[in-house]
């Protein structure tokens, strides 16, 4: 696992929407990767931000990749 790898799963691992082993593999690389760990604790702050304040479950999969294209220029 790489980061971009890691980014690129970020909010399927915190919306628990992944295996059981990619989720392994994210863990250990937050664990040995201080800028993707602070970058997830970002995004998770982020989504209870959101959750606490949206009357809906969850952004349609279209929006999450328009969403983290503009943030990661992609």
């Amino acid at each position: 696992m790489n980061c971009r790898e890691c980014v690129e799963h970020l909010y399927e691992f915190l919306d628990r929407e992944i295996t059981p082993e990619l989720e392994r593999e994210i863990r250990e690389h937050l664990e040995d990767c201080p800028p993707c760990g602070e970058q997830f604790d970002f995004e998770e702050l982020f989504l209870k931000f959101l959750r606490a304040r949206c009357r809906t479950q969850g952004a349609p999969p279209e929006l999450k990749r328009r969403v983290l294209r503009e943030l990661f220029g992609e």
